[in-house]
């Protein structure tokens, strides 16, 4: 009987995750007129960084494919040109190219200009907090880049946070916006040498004991693909014709913890969910009460 009766519950949690009705809670793609920001004393920078494990994660190759390529031309049509945009996908997103190659081409922002800069790839953490010790748990997170050596993601090969923070460091810029899609994410944002500072803004998919789920529905991972709706105009709930990171982060929150929740309880048996995390230091750490704009509606 108890078998029956949590079959039907999943059953109704399933119809309900691959429903395609419009609600506050469900909502859809919605499509915007862009007007570009025109802005000479601004140029807006973006970087792909992505890595899906390898033959073994082909399906994860496919979402993440169409997270990067979705946001892409969203940015293309709200103000980015093609060559401010570089991806760094699959077998280019080797150790080097991620904390070298992209950085040495950001070294050309200004003060004034935006980056955004994502990282779709896998994350998890580390036992123990490396020096500096600032983790408050303890423990250092990481994310795996690709290995030439290795057909599938390499363990023994990664890129701890405290490192990859001290390269946005470097950096000119004051509008600085850093976006994960990885597992354990919220953990990449809660240490002193992490990637929270002023002129920044860092949004996270997930807790730091979260995992990051997929939207099999719709083809996405669970957060880019609010996000994107998000920044297509969803997320402009002050309506004043903007969308800031800001806004695009709360507007995630709903819906990410509403379909991972039902993603967990019908795949994995549990009822977890996944939390998008906000580091905002917008224009500064000390004064954050400003939102920092990304796209014109």
């Amino acid at each position: 009987m108890k078998k029956i009766f949590a079959l039907i519950i999943g059953a109704f949690l399933l119809a309900l995750a691959f429903s395609t009705q419009s609600s506050s809670m469900l909502p859809d793609f919605k499509t915007s007129n862009a007007t570009i920001i025109t802005d000479h004393n601004q140029t807006r920078w973006a970087v792909f960084i992505g890595y899906s494990g390898g033959f073994t994660y082909w399906h994860h190759r496919i979402l993440q494919n169409n997270d990067v390529q979705t946001l892409k031309r969203l940015l293309l049509t709200h103000g980015w040109d093609e060559d401010h945009i570089r991806c760094f996908l699959e077998k280019d997103a080797t150790k080097d190219a991620i904390l070298n190659t992209s950085f040495a081409w950001l070294q050309g922002a200004g003060e004034n200009d935006l980056i955004v800069y994502f990282v779709f790839m896998h994350g998890y953490y580390l036992p123990v907090d490396l020096p500096p010790i600032d983790e408050p748990d303890g423990k250092d997170e990481r994310i795996f880049p690709y290995d030439p050596h290795y057909a599938t993601w390499n363990w023994s090969v990664y890129i701890v946070d405290d490192e990859y923070a001290a390269r946005f460091n470097t950096l000119k810029s004051h509008n600085i916006v850093i976006i994960f899609d990885t597992c354990h994410s919220g953990g990449m944002i809660d240490g002193s040498s992490d990637f929270g500072g002023s002129g920044r803004v860092v949004l996270t998919s997930c807790g730091v004991d979260e995992a990051a789920c997929m939207f099999l529905p719709r083809l996405h991972w669970l957060f880019p693909y609010y996000l994107i709706q998000g920044l297509r105009g969803g997320a402009d709930l002050n309506h004043d014709g903007f969308v800031s990171a800001e806004e695009a982060l709360n507007y995630t929150e709903r819906p990410v913890a509403f379909h991972s929740t039902i993603n967990n309880l019908i795949f994995n048996h549990r009822l977890t969910a996944q939390h998008p995390q906000l580091s905002d230091g917008w224009p500064s750490v000390e004064n954050n009460t400003e939102e920092l704009k990304l796209i014109e509606l």
